[in-house]
C-alpha cells in the first residue's frame, strides 16, 4: 500500500488520507481506492487515478471524484447528497456486522470451499441437473401445477424457505470473504421494491489483488444455493410422499431457476454484475455504461456542441448496449413487480392502497425524468454549448418515443386456469338404489344406443317376484280344480270368475315387478364416449386406477350419476375470467392451453361460450365472474381420460390496448368508477 503523494494541484482537489493498491487485473491496470474513514474500496483504472493525481482530470472525472469524497471539497450539500442518492426501491436497512459469525464458520466450512469440495459438489449440481432433464415430464407437469400449490400453501411457510435459502446465500459470500482473508462487513435487511432481502456486505474484498477471488466471493451465494438445489431434486425424485415432492420441487426452484435468472443475472446489481464489472476492469459498471451510452448515442444526436465527443470503440458500444438491456430489463423487472403487488393486494382486498403507492413511485420517477429534460431544454451541464433548436428537436424525439411507448397498441394476452370437462356429456342416473350385480363396460368404452352398461341387483323386488310367483302358481292351482268342479256341478260359476279375476291380479302384478327388475338394467339412449360421472376421475389408493367393474357388490345410489355418455367424444377446456374482461372477450377469440396431463403439447383452440358463474357468498369483495369454454379438438379418444378433470393453463388473446388505457383503468379503478 502506498500513501497518495500529490502535486500541488492535486493537493486541493484530493484527500491526503487516500491510499491504494494495485491489483492483477489481465483487462487494464487497475488500482483499488481505499477511503479509511468512509470504509468504501473503489477500483478504479491506473489511468483516471494519475489523472486526479496529477491535477489533468476532466470535470467529469473531478465530479465523479467529488460524489465518492475523495475531493477536500464537496460540491453538494451533505442533505442535498443524501436526498439524491435515496430511492425508495432500494433501501438498506443494516443490523450490525456479520464479521464475528463469519469467522466462526469460516474453519467448519472445508466441506463446502474447498478445492476437492468444490469439485464433489459441482459434479453433484451436474448429475442432479442430468437426472431433472431426464424427467422433464414430470417436472414441467408439476411446473404447470406450481401456482396452485403456492395458493394452497401457508405464506408463512413459502417465506421461511425463501428467508433460510437467502440467509444461507449471504452467509455463504461472508464465509468465503473470510476465506480469502478479507472482513466481512455489516449485514442488514434490503427492501428491495418493497420486498425483504437479506445482504451482506463484502466490499472489502475488492482490497484482494485475486480476480478469482473477488469472483469467488461474488459467486459463493450462487454456488451454495445450486448445492441446495441439487440436494432438493434428490429428494425430489426420491421422494414417495406427495407433500415432501411438492415443497422439494418448490426449493429446487427457488434455489435453482430464480437465483440464475435474478443473482447470476449481470442486468441487475447483484452477483453477476460485480463478476462481469471486475471482469472487464470496469469501476462503475452502471455508470461506465450510461457514460458510453452517452458518447455512443447521444453525443451523436446532441452533435458538436456537446460536452462530450461520440464514441466509436468496441468497448463503448458493448457498453452501450449493456446500458439499454439494462435498463429495459429494470422496467420489465418493475412491471412485473408491480403486477405482482396487485394481484396480492387483490386477494387481501387492498388494490386500490396498492394502486395508490404505485401511483406515487410513478409520479417520484416522472418528476426526476422530468427534472433532466428540463435541463437538457435549459441547456444545463453537458448541453450547454448545444443549440436550443437541437435540444428542442432531441426532446420533442425523446417524448415522441415516450408517448409511442404509451400509446403503441400491443398485443395483451390475459393468462388464467381452469379444468378439462366433457360439458356436452349426458348424465346417466340410476332407477333406485341397489348392490351393482354387473357392470358390462367401463370408463373409456364406446357405447351403443340401447346397450346395457350395468345390472342393479334389488332384494325387495327379487323377493317380491318371488312371493307373487308363488302366489301366482297357487291361483292356477285352484282356479283349475274350481274349473274341473264346474263342469261336473255346473254351479260354481261365479267362484271361477273370482279366482279367474284373482289370476289375473296377481299376473299383472308379476309383470309389474318384472318391468321394475327389467329397469335395473341399465341402458343407454345415447351412444357414445363412458365418462365418469364427475369431471374428476378419483383414484384407488391400492391398484391405482378406479374403474366400474372394481364397483360390483357395492351400493348404488340413484341420488347420483352413474356416469356420462359423450356423444361427440369431444373434451372442453373451462376455464374463468374475470368480469373486467367480459367486454374484451368475443366467441371465436384465440385461446392457447397447456394441460398438467400432457405437458409440453399445446392445444390452440377458439371460444365457445361465455356464461356467468355463482358468486362467492362470503366474499368480502364480490366479482363477478365468467365460465369460458373452448372446444379441445386435437384430443385422441386413448387421451381422454387421461386429460379429464386435469388442471389447464390457457393464454387467452386479448384486443390489442396501449399503456395510456391501462394506466387510466387503474385510475378508475383506484376512484371506485
Amino acid at each position: 500500500m502506498s500513501d497518495v503523494s500529490a502535486n500541488d494541484n492535486s493537493s486541493n482537489r484530493l484527500r491526503r488520507d487516500l491510499s491504494c493498491v494495485v491489483t492483477d487485473s489481465s483487462r487494464r491496470s487497475m488500482r483499488i481506492v481505499i477511503d479509511e474513514i468512509s470504509g468504501r474500496f473503489t477500483r478504479v483504472s491506473a489511468d483516471l487515478w494519475q489523472a486526479l493525481q496529477s491535477g489533468h482530470a476532466s470535470p467529469d472525472q473531478w465530479r465523479q471524484a467529488d460524489q465518492v469524497g475523495w475531493t477536500r471539497r464537496r460540491t453538494v450539500t451533505s442533505r442535498a447528497f443524501i436526498f439524491s442518492k435515496f430511492s425508495p426501491l432500494y433501501i438498506r436497512i443494516p443490523i450490525g456486522s456479520g464479521d464475528g459469525i463469519a469467522r466462526r464458520l469460516t474453519p467448519w466450512t472445508g466441506w463446502l470451499f474447498s478445492k476437492t469440495a468444490v469439485t464433489f459438489w459441482l459434479a453433484l449440481v451436474a448429475l442432479s441437473a442430468g437426472l431433472v432433464l431426464s424427467r422433464s415430464q414430470q417436472w414441467m407437469t408439476l411446473f404447470g401445477s406450481l401456482g396452485m400449490f403456492l395458493a394452497q400453501t401457508s405464506p408463512v411457510v413459502l417465506g421461511i424457505w425463501f428467508v433460510i435459502t437467502k440467509v444461507i446465500h449471504e452467509l455463504a459470500h461472508a464465509v468465503m470473504c473470510r476465506r480469502v482473508g478479507s472482513r466481512c462487513g455489516s449485514v442488514g435487511l434490503l427492501l428491495l421494491c418493497g420486498m425483504p432481502c437479506p445482504y451482506c456486505d463484502v466490499s472489502d474484498t475488492s482490497r484482494n489483488p485475486s480476480a478469482w477471488q473477488r469472483a469467488s466471493v461474488m459467486l459463493a451465494g450462487i454456488y451454495v444455493e445450486l448445492i441446495i438445489a441439487s440436494l432438493a431434486a434428490l429428494v425430489w425424485l426420491g421422494a414417495r410422499d406427495v407433500v415432501i415432492q411438492w415443497h422439494a420441487f418448490h426449493l429446487m426452484f427457488v434455489c435453482s431457476i430464480s437465483t440464475l435468472i435474478f443473482n447470476a443475472n449481470p442486468l441487475m446489481r447483484y452477483d453477476g454484475y460485480f463478476v462481469l464489472a471486475d471482469w472487464i476492469g470496469s469501476v462503475n459498471l452502471r455508470a461506465d455504461s450510461k457514460n458510453a451510452f452517452r458518447d455512443v448515442v447521444v453525443a451523436r444526436f446532441a452533435g458538436s456542441g456537446f460536452a462530450t465527443q461520440p464514441e466509436s470503440s468496441s468497448r463503448s458500444i458493448g457498453l452501450s448496449i449493456y446500458h439499454a438491456a439494462s435498463t429495459v430489463y429494470r422496467c420489465f423487472v418493475l412491471l412485473g413487480i408491480a403486477a405482482m403487488l396487485l394481484v396480492v393486494a387483490d386477494q387481501m382486498h387492498l388494490r386500490p392502497l396498492m394502486v395508490a403507492v404505485i401511483a406515487i413511485v410513478v409520479i417520484m420517477m416522472t418528476f426526476r425524468s422530468a427534472k433532466r429534460i428540463a435541463q437538457i431544454v435549459g441547456g444545463q451541464g453537458n448541453w450547454i454549448k448545444v443549440p436550443a433548436i437541437r435540444r428542442l428537436a432531441f426532446v420533442i424525439m425523446l417524448m415522441g418515443g415516450g408517448a409511442a411507448i404509451l400509446f403503441w397498441p400491443t398485443p395483451r394476452y390475459r393468462t388464467t386456469t381452469g379444468m378439462i370437462d366433457a360439458v356436452d356429456a349426458e348424465k346417466v342416473f340410476l332407477p333406485s338404489d341397489g348392490f351393482v350385480e354387473v357392470a358390462a363396460v367401463d370408463f373409456g368404452d364406446r357405447v351403443e344406443p340401447g346397450q346395457t352398461i350395468v345390472r342393479l341387483r334389488d332384494e325387495a323386488i327379487e323377493f317380491e317376484e318371488t312371493r307373487i310367483t308363488g302366489q301366482l302358481r297357487i291361483a292356477k292351482v285352484r282356479s283349475q280344480l274350481s274349473r274341473r268342479a264346474a263342469m261336473g256341478q255346473g254351479d260354481n260359476a261365479d267362484t271361477l270368475r273370482t279366482l279367474q279375476a284373482q289370476e289375473e291380479g296377481l299376473q299383472a302384478r308379476l309383470v309389474s315387478v318384472q318391468t321394475r327388475a327389467d329397469r335395473s338394467n341399465v341402458r343407454t339412449n345415447i351412444g357414445g364416449v363412458l365418462l365418469p360421472a364427475e369431471s374428476t376421475l378419483e383414484m384407488d389408493p391400492i391398484n391405482g386406477t378406479q374403474s366400474l367393474a372394481r364397483r360390483v357388490g357395492s351400493l348404488a345410489t340413484s341420488r347420483q350419476a352413474w356416469c356420462r355418455i359423450s356423444g361427440d367424444g369431444q373434451l372442453h377446456a373451462v376455464i374463468t375470467i374475470d368480469a373486467r374482461d367480459r367486454q374484451r372477450i368475443r366467441l371465436g377469440t384465440t385461446v392457447r392451453i397447456t394441460a398438467t396431463a400432457i405437458p409440453g403439447q399445446v392445444f390452440v383452440s377458439q371460444i365457445e361460450s361465455v356464461s356467468p358463474i355463482d358468486q362467492e357468498t362470503e366474499s368480502v369483495v364480490r366479482r363477478a365472474g365468467y365460465e369460458v369454454v373452448c372446444p379441445l379438438i386435437e384430443v385422441l379418444q386413448t387421451d381422454m381420460l387421461e386429460l379429464l378433470g386435469s388442471q389447464v393453463r390457457a393464454a387467452v388473446r386479448m384486443p390489442d390496448r396501449t399503456m395510456a388505457e391501462d394506466l387510466w383503468q387503474n385510475c378508475k379503478d383506484f376512484l371506485g368508477e
